[in-house]
């Protein structure tokens, strides 16, 4: 697997694995965006405000990380639907950790159980919830913070 930064003709791809992996979580509502809604979403964020990486697999884009490194945040981390549970999810997370050594921040939903789980089991630690209205859900932050040494 390849972990390398995206570039503008890997946008429409990465924007179409962003709307699936979403879709395959079974969480959507009608307040989300539709597939044209994302690519857009995907196309603005990319260029003005995410350091974005994609995950390659055999020729094949299988995820992506878009990272906003001033906040030492993760903005957004997707894996195919198809690739999940093959390390991929982690190779990016490890991507990051790379990048922002000192430690970085997430937000995800708490009804994405699977997702929570893998960050929790990867040393990140829910520092507090908050409603999303917009969204009719409950936003999870975390952190990482790297071990300090012995």
């Amino acid at each position: 697997m390849i972990i390398r930064p995206a570039t503008p003709a890997d946008y429409p791809a990465l924007a179409d694995l962003w709307f699936d992996s979403w879709q395959s979580i079974g969480i959507s509502n009608e307040t989300d965006l539709d597939r044209a809604g994302v690519h857009e979403r995907f196309h603005r964020d990319a260029a003005g405000r995410w350091s974005l990486y994609t995950a390659e697999l055999d020729g094949m884009l299988v995820g992506f990380l878009a990272l906003v490194p001033e906040l030492s945040r993760i903005d957004q981390i997707f894996v195919a639907p198809a690739a999940k549970g093959s390390g991929v999810g982690l190779a990016m997370l490890n991507h990051a950790k790379g990048l922002m050594p000192g430690g970085m921040v997430l937000t995800t939903h708490e009804a994405n159980g699977p997702a929570r789980a893998f960050y929790e089991s990867r040393g990140f630690v829910l520092t507090g919830t908050e409603p999303d209205p917009v969204h009719r859900r409950t936003k999870c932050h975390y952190a990482w913070r790297p071990a300090a040494p012995a």
